[in-house]
């Protein structure tokens, strides 16, 4: 088992309103303390006093407008200095956004923007905006945050919102609180600024927690800061301020996110107060001690020395996070032999490989040479696995490897003279243009892609099939495709960020490992869209190869061809910003691989060669609650090349016959990025 990994935790101090000019000295202090940096307010009670004054000087005069003076040096709690790098500047917390009294909200823009401009010129990074004060007027609050963003163009702007609506004091028509009335908030002010990658959250937690589904809301969410007031600490037996467990299963899960947000600390200088979540008769009955300011921080540091290891997945994944990529092109491209590499480090798939290939070698005759052919050999791990399972079976194999990258082709040469002994016939050539001059038992191959066939495997595997014995047999026997929706705003984010240099950056399914994500459907519900068996009947492959014979190209792929339809039950609102795919493989008798969230464990644990794929679509759709979706998916080929269209549908369901459709997505199609075979 691994040893615990310490994981890089940022921790800081926000200093409370009261406190006045934020020094170079005092900053050092708290980095002394072990704090990573400090948080402060940018502006303190002279300038709220005036900006006040003004408004109520402005109403007794009748006046319909008002004019917030700039800032005076007395009012300021910000100087430029070499400390400036270490604090995150909060704008006044008092100030109302979305006021409905026009007189408060535009003293409130003012002042906003005010402070954001001091803020740039002393040098802040990083501003933290208190969130809107109700529901009632988000729209007015969101457009103040674009204006923001446009006019502060190197800030990171993060809006400051509870976790939960209880503390935001939200409920529902029917007076019982929501608790996704906090994400509502947010969802609207990031979709009025356009997914804006310089905005994120800063997310206050609680004494008491909301359930696991909504906490996992959050978690798909750009979070950068987590905001800890002392008053959710408990005392220990030894009076020590400690966080409940859910708390800490909560930081856990938060620590395990790319990047790791920051931890601010609040309210632990409050007169050294005992943990406000502590009664009167609480604290005498356990003879608790006010807390020591430090030990709030001493804590966190507690919890960043026992974080659990990390797990094979997540170690093979560091840096890969919400990081789109495109999928390869290997009938078209030769890869690199670092790309081989990647995929060599994953002993839990080529396991599996070896035990179906000495599954299928003890099915055949023990007295007979059996030819087993790896097409697509690469650098050769499969043929090594071969290899060692004719051993393990006691079978003689006359082994073939066939392989069209000339590079990779000279490394099997090398192999075959330093490492296999002269056993393995290597062939340069395409597999599908490979002629032996027998006939194939067992033909293996790993041209699987994150969704099953994205990598031509089926028209590979077609090609090659000729040179089967009538009771040959291939590894893997069968794969299939799969999709649910999912909300993930941070890959949508980064799409739309590369529209202008990638006109088809949002109709190209990227190969991802889908970190900050939450899958929509009831029940996470996976849908198996379509499979592959192979060989394919004797009889389709008769008149696949007939027209090939004829020089009829047109429709010689059509049997490759694929179309799924499904609907989706929504239970919980949300957004979808893409289809999540995976794929599942028999490769042979029940040795199996899948990639999918809810079968890995049971059929190919700890494997990493693939990450899922991602399907976006250009404008998010919004779902209600208790709605429905449905997802069509097509496989296309032109007979050169293979691409994918998919369109959603979103539905509200007004009983158990009628629906009304809320929405519809373009018609996606990756044609102008497909894979040529």
């Amino acid at each position: 088992m691994d040893a615990p990994q310490e994981i890089p935790f940022y921790v800081g101090h926000l200093l409370p309103q009261s406190h006045g000019v934020i020094t170079h000295d005092e900053v050092d202090a708290a980095l002394d303390s072990k704090y990573d940096m400090v948080a402060g307010y940018i502006t303190n009670g002279a300038f709220r006093s005036r900006v006040e004054k003004t408004i109520a000087d402005a109403r007794a005069a009748g006046k319909e407008y008002i004019q917030v003076k700039y800032l005076e040096e007395s009012e300021a709690n910000l100087h430029p200095g070499d400390h400036i790098g270490q604090i995150v500047a909060f704008t006044s917390p008092w100030i109302e956004l979305d006021s409905s009294d026009p007189l408060v909200a535009s003293a409130s823009k003012q002042v906003l923007k005010h402070e954001m401009a001091y803020a740039a010129f002393v040098g802040i990074n990083n501003v933290v905006i208190t969130g809107p004060k109700s529901t009632g007027i988000i729209a007015q609050y969101a457009q103040s945050i674009s204006t923001v963003l446009a006019t502060s163009m190197y800030m990171q702007v993060h809006i400051q919102l509870p976790i939960v609506e209880e503390e935001a004091g939200a409920t529902t028509t029917e007076g019982s609180s929501d608790p996704y009335s906090s994400w509502d908030m947010w969802n609207t002010i990031r979709s009025i600024c356009k997914y804006n990658l310089r905005l994120s959250l800063a997310l206050r937690l609680p004494l008491k927690l909301p359930r696991l589904e909504v906490q996992a809301r959050w978690l798909c969410e750009p979070v950068r800061f987590l905001s800890l007031s002392s008053s959710i600490f408990l005392p220990n037996n030894k009076g020590y301020p400690v966080l409940s467990k859910h708390h800490q299963q909560l930081i856990t899960r938060y620590t395990k996110m790319r990047p790791v947000p920051y931890f601010l600390l609040s309210d632990t200088n409050r007169d050294k107060a005992i943990p406000a979540s502590m009664t009167a008769s609480q604290t005498s009955a356990k003879n608790v001690k006010p807390a020591d300011p430090s030990s709030y921080l001493a804590y966190i540091r507690h919890i960043q020395k026992n974080q659990l290891p990390v797990t094979v997945l997540e170690r093979a994944g560091v840096g890969y996070q919400d990081y789109l990529q495109s999928p390869l092109q290997p009938l078209a491209d030769n890869l690199e032999s670092s790309t081989y590499e990647v995929f060599e480090k994953d002993p839990v798939k080529y396991d599996q490989y070896e035990k179906a290939i000495e599954l299928a070698l003890w099915e055949r005759d023990p007295k007979s040479t059996i030819n087993v052919a790896v097409v697509g050999a690469g650098r050769g791990p499969l043929v090594s696995r071969a290899l060692s399972a004719a051993k393990s079976a006691g079978r003689d194999i006359k082994l073939t490897a066939v392989e069209k990258n000339p590079n990779a082709y000279v490394t099997l040469l090398r192999h075959n003279r330093e490492t296999w002994g002269g056993r393995v016939t290597v062939i340069k050539s395409d597999m599908r243009s490979w002629n032996p001059d027998f006939k194939v038992d067992i033909l293996i191959s790993e041209l699987l892609g994150s969704f099953g066939d994205n990598e031509l495997s089926p028209e590979c595997l077609d090609g090659v099939q000729r040179v089967l014995s009538l009771d040959g047999i291939t590894i893997p026997t069968s794969y299939s495709a799969h999709f649910t929706p999912i909300m993930a705003p941070k890959l949508h984010a980064d799409i739309t960020n590369r529209f202008t240099s990638e006109p088809t950056a949002a109709e190209t399914p990227y190969v991802v490992y889908l970190h900050a994500v939450e899958l929509l459907a009831q029940d996470k519900y996976i849908h198996n869209a379509w499979e592959f068996t192979h060989p394919i009947p004797a009889d389709a492959f008769e008149d696949i190869r007939i027209m090939h014979e004829k020089g009829i190209v047109e429709g010689s792929n059509e049997h490759n061809t694929r179309f799924s339809k499904h609907t989706f039950k929504i239970p919980t609102r949300g957004v979808i910003h893409g289809l999540g795919g995976y794929f599942e493989s028999v490769l042979y008798g029940d040795v199996e691989l899948s990639i999918r969230p809810d079968t890995i464990e049971a059929k190919s644990k700890d494997m990493t060669s693939w990450f899922p794929m991602f399907f976006p679509i250009k404008t998010p759709l919004p779902v209600p609650d208790l709605s429905e979706v449905d997802i069509s998916i097509w496989r296309l080929t032109d007979d050169k090349k293979v691409w994918y269209d998919w369109i959603v549908e979103t539905y509200t369901v007004l009983d158990d016959t009628k629906r009304s459709r809320l929405g519809v997505s373009d018609l996606h199609s990756s044609k102008k990025v497909a894979c040529l075979m």
